[in-house]
């Protein structure tokens, strides 16, 4: 940890340039939804790469350890926490400029303060025929942050996503990757390899340099989209409904990341919604028995198909037929929500038809991440599963509340056999703990199943953020033992995935030797230094 003569004098040499209303010091303990505390000794928010750069350099001549983060949105995995102690915080949510839009070849260049709820509205306010690849972590989460971890967007995996980076390494140099060396092409986010070394894939999950600027991949807007929700009534049919759509995704019928949810999660997601749409007298038990009323029972999955007109309903059929016997199986597009939605407000003086109402209104921000739209009403899940009101305005910051949440996230074969029982022990190990965790599994391709494993919490209750930290350590270590690994990991448990005398993690230790000398980037994240 740094001395408090060498952070005095690295805080006034950068005040100088970045002005004290961009410094923060004396932020001790951040709250977060984790549950986990950390010391830092301050937050510095720069503007532009040259500030980076800058930072980056002074931070080398007075040994303070960096810690960056994008919009600091990171939920259930540490939010904006450093791995370790003593560190600085470097807040780049003031790198926010989109730099270029190109509807052509279908990419953005953006910087790390770039929110997809900012990207959509570029594409929307300049009719661009795109969809953004979103995830349901909130309108404010920043596109490169989650690409850099390579999240799992509402379509497809966000890893490999990103061209041509532009990165402050840990020594100070700015670096561009790709093609993005040379001062004029336009290959750079065509190609995004270059000649020589790929070194795109260093920056991915790692602590050897700040990215100030990327290319994300767009995709294209179809002109027919379905949505499609297929629901089991019994949990021994979970085997049959992941093998039936992972068949549907090897015969290329659906070609989008399948999520199929727990009860629990889909209650914690959609109960709050419901909620609030009743009236006085509302409470959370009614907003629940009207979900299972409609149907949501054990396990519900959510896809996507698009296309023409014509691929549509060849998709629509296939799948129909697929999962006949299986589960019960609906289709929305705007066209069906339309038509919903005009039938419902003629009838709305029936109970029943008002608790209908509510549910389709619920579904709909649900829905309209199928179609590209982000949100932040799943945010409200985190308020629901921790037995807190669910707030209303935008804007949720769940950090700021008592919610409490953890992630998990395991990688598995795409075999319906291995997820009910790696499901099965998830509920059996919970259960032991006191604790209820909602689950999805997604399908992200022909191969390859992910589950996004999450318990919620008080965080003011300090035995029910033991109980969740127990279980949370005990199925990571568990899934692995077994050869399931995650594919990330939140700030609390870097422990228990980097190992000293691995090869793997000793060889990231000696790139970060040669790119970062003085140790000063995010130090102990995804390394041994």
């Amino acid at each position: 940890m740094a001395s408090d003569t060498l952070a005095t004098a690295f805080l006034t040499e950068i005040a100088q340039w970045l002005g004290d209303a961009h410094i923060e010091t004396g932020a001790a303990a951040l709250p977060n939804v984790t549950g986990v505390r950390r010391d830092v000794i301050a937050l510095v928010r720069p503007a532009t790469t040259a500030d980076v750069v800058a930072l980056v350099q002074a931070a080398n001549r007075h040994r303070i350890p960096l810690y960056p983060f994008s919009r600091g949105c990171n939920w259930g995995l540490g939010s904006r926490l450093p791995v370790r102690d003593g560190a600085c915080l470097v807040d780049l949510s003031r790198l926010n400029r989109i730099r270029e839009v190109n509807a052509r070849d279908r990419y953005a260049v953006v910087e790390p303060g770039v929110t997809q709820q900012q990207l959509y509205e570029h594409i929307e306010g300049h009719h661009l025929p795109l969809v953004l690849n979103v995830i349901g972590a909130g309108c404010g989460t920043s596109l490169l942050g989650n690409a850099l971890e390579r999240g799992i967007g509402y379509f497809a995996s966000r890893a490999g996503t990103l061209s041509g980076l532009e990165v402050v390494l840990g020594n100070g140099t700015l670096l561009r990757t790709g093609f993005g060396d040379e001062t004029r092409t336009p290959l750079t986010h065509l190609y995004k390899h270059g000649i020589g070394p790929g070194l795109d894939g260093l920056f991915h999950q790692s602590n050897f340099g700040i990215v100030t600027a990327a290319g994300i991949e767009l995709l294209p807007r179809h002109p027919c989209r379905c949505s499609v929700i297929a629901k089991i009534d019994r949990p021994e049919r979970l085997p049959h409904l992941v093998d039936a759509f992972a068949e549907l995704r090897r015969r290329d019928i659906i070609r989008m990341v399948t999520h199929i949810g727990n009860r629990h999660r889909s209650f914690a997601t959609l109960a709050p919604l419901v909620y609030q749409q009743l009236g006085p007298g509302r409470t959370r038990q009614a907003a629940e028995d009207i979900l299972a009323a409609e149907g949501f029972g054990p396990w519900s999955a959510v896809a996507s198909v698009a296309g023409d007109a014509d691929q549509v309903r060849h998709a629509v059929r296939a799948i129909r037929a697929a999962l006949r016997g299986i589960a019960r199986v609906d289709m929305l597009d705007d066209a069906r929500f339309a038509r919903a939605e005009k039938m419902l407000h003629r009838l709305r003086a029936l109970p029943a038809i008002r608790r209908k109402q509510a549910v389709l209104r619920a579904v709909r921000p649900v829905y309209a991440l199928s179609q590209g739209v982000p949100t932040d009403d799943p945010l409200k899940a985190l308020y629901w599963g921790a037995g807190l009101e669910p707030p209303e305005a935008a804007g949720i910051n769940p950090d700021q509340s008592d919610a409490g949440y953890l992630y998990v996230l395991p990688l598995f074969p795409l075999d319906g056999s291995i997820a009910a029982t790696i499901v099965a022990e998830a509920e059996r190990r919970a259960a032991a703990h006191g604790l209820d965790p909602a689950m999805t599994l997604n399908i992200l391709d022909e191969r390859c199943l992910e589950l996004v494993l999450s318990v919620s919490f008080r965080r003011d209750q300090p035995e029910r953020v033991q109980a969740a930290h127990a279980f949370a350590e005990e199925i990571l270590d568990s899934y692995a033992g077994q050869g399931y690994r995650p594919y990330r990991v939140g700030v609390h448990q870097m422990n228990r995935v980097v190992k000293a005398g691995d090869p793997f993690w000793e060889t990231a230790r000696l790139i970060k030797q040669a790119l970062d000398p003085n140790g000063i980037i995010a130090p102990g994240r995804y390394n041994l230094l």
